[in-house]
């Protein structure tokens, strides 16, 4: 089957782990077919810094040789997401008033967006808009609809969430991606892309935090009546907790990790203090010293340094008062799959909690069936639903927008609870 380069896009979701690609192409019968896919170590970038500029370059440049040998061309265009970087909310309002009482119609809904007013609340000097997201819709200041076009009224309010990122981070990502002969479509939020592809109907309803725990950052998102309402990134990860099992056990971190990754952290139960488990600890002359040690030992310092990483996130959304809106967990992404990690976030946020994978998507083979590609399997179905809830559409050319907000509202709750 033949694809002309035009109608084949890449998706790309860079984090400080990995760079993981994939590229679909649509065929003569507007069906999209996975063409290729790949994964590398993401080198010379974290947290969302590029450390080594050339490194990380040539880390993605690596991924999409592998996809694109599978396809069998260059791709020219990417929709990527950022999975480390900071992002920030902000919620606003507009409205137009109609001359009279009359249908609502798409004009009118594009124009009350077109009248969204952002220099005076974003800075676009530090700040790039990636997402404009209307989350309710009031006719005749009163009336809260989900879909205004076609009701009569003769006023119309859009309040919207407003999702920025770091303007230098951004730019620096960009101009990679641009010296490898790439057009950036759209940038996705990572949180957004993630809950595209893990979240179920329910879940978008009761009030669902989502987290997606990368090796040195989380990030969150709230939805609350099947709106995106809260989004946010935390600068700690997997990472967070191998550093902490690594200083408190005197071990490297390599050897820190591999007792992660094999043992969890699940906090001790009566056998585990009779159970004795091999450990490579730093000797007095620097070399690995082999010891046996009580598992309950081991677990007691995991346990601990996995429920303090969630125990800061609870803390900021006390302080964010959206704490007592949040109803159910869900975790995906790599961290996800920690043992004990279920228990302990239901713990400390005394609410149901489940691990999730992406859901199975009829374009895709079962290797994205794995929480690690809750990002990637998103940003395709970002762009396959092309959801008119996004006027940022899939270009960047809203970025620069200069106008000024009517109003900027802090928190969602305030507005909406």
């Amino acid at each position: 089957m033949a694809f002309d380069k035009k109608s084949s896009l890449g998706f790309i979701d860079v984090a400080s782990g990995k760079v993981r690609v994939m590229i679909m192409s649509i065929d003569k019968n507007s069906k999209f077919v996975l063409q290729g896919k790949s994964e590398v170590e993401s080198v010379g970038y974290k947290g969302g810094k590029i450390l080594d500029f050339d490194a990380f370059s040539n880390s993605i440049n690596t991924a999409l040789e592998i996809a694109e040998k599978q396809v069998g061309k260059n791709i020219s265009d990417v929709v990527i997401s950022l999975s480390d970087f900071k992002y920030k909310s902000y919620f606003l309002k507009s409205k137009i008033d109609l001359p009279f009482e009359r249908k609502i119609t798409d004009a009118d809904i594009k124009k009350c967006t077109s009248n969204l007013s952002l220099n005076q609340t974003v800075n676009f000097d530090k700040e790039t808009l990636v997402h404009v997201i209307p989350v309710e819709y009031i006719i005749d200041n009163n009336r809260v609809v989900d879909n205004p076009e076609g009701n009569f009224a003769k006023s119309l309010v859009i309040r919207y969430h407003i999702i920025t990122v770091d303007s230098g981070m951004y730019s620096s990502l960009i101009k990679i991606f641009n010296s490898l002969n790439l057009n950036v479509r759209k940038v996705v939020a990572s949180a957004y892309a993630s809950s595209l592809s893990s979240l179920i109907d329910d879940d978008r309803q009761v009030g669902t935090l989502l987290i997606d725990i990368g090796k040195s950052t989380m990030s969150v998102a709230i939805f609350i009546d099947d709106k995106l309402c809260y989004n946010y990134s935390f600068p700690l990860g997997g990472d967070a907790i191998t550093n902490t099992i690594s200083k408190q056990m005197n071990v490297r971190f390599s050897e820190a990790e591999r007792l992660k990754i094999r043992y969890g952290a699940k906090p001790p139960m009566a056998l585990d203090f009779s159970d004795y488990i091999n450990v490579y600890m730093i000797g007095d002359n620097g070399e690995n010293d082999e010891r046996e040690i009580l598992k309950s030992d081991y677990l007691t310092v995991s346990s601990n340094a996995t429920r303090s990483l969630f125990l800061i996130i609870k803390k900021y959304f006390e302080q964010e008062k959206v704490l007592s809106y949040i109803n159910r967990v869900v975790v995906t992404g790599g961290g996800s799959k920690l043992s004990g990690i279920k228990d302990i976030i239901s713990e400390v946020f005394s609410c149901p909690v489940r691990c999730a994978k992406p859901v199975k998507q009829e374009e895709l083979s079962e290797n994205f069936d794995d929480a690690n590609y809750a990002t990637l399997v998103g940003l395709f179905l970002f762009y396959k639903l092309k959801s008119v809830t996004d006027y940022t559409d899939f270009s960047l050319e809203g970025t620069e927008r200069k106008n000024v907000f009517d109003r900027f509202m802090k928190f969602w709750m305030e507005n909406f609870g």
